[in-house]
């Protein structure tokens, strides 16, 4: 697998169905047509919870974490956060 390392602060959220996930971009795994932002995920207190890439296809970028959660909840109409 490579990846190429994110240098600039970069922020993602993603939805599913019933939660909002948040989490920084550490990389791009880039062996895919598309590079795929490979995120150290965390909870609400900045805590790590997993290192992976994004389940749904639909995501925010940002420059901060309440600022991809807030589009996220806007956009997906859902107040849970993980």
């Amino acid at each position: 697998m490579t990846i190429i390392a994110q240098t600039q602060v970069l922020w993602l959220a993603t939805a599913t169905d019933d939660e909002i996930q948040a989490g920084r971009v550490i990389g791009w795994q880039t062996e895919h047509v598309q590079p795929v932002p490979l995120v150290a995920w965390t909870d609400e207190t900045g805590l790590l919870s997993r290192v992976g890439t994004p389940v749904n296809p639909v995501v925010w970028l940002g420059d901060t974490r309440g600022e991809v959660v807030e589009s996220a909840q806007r956009e997906s109409r859902q107040p849970a956060l993980r």
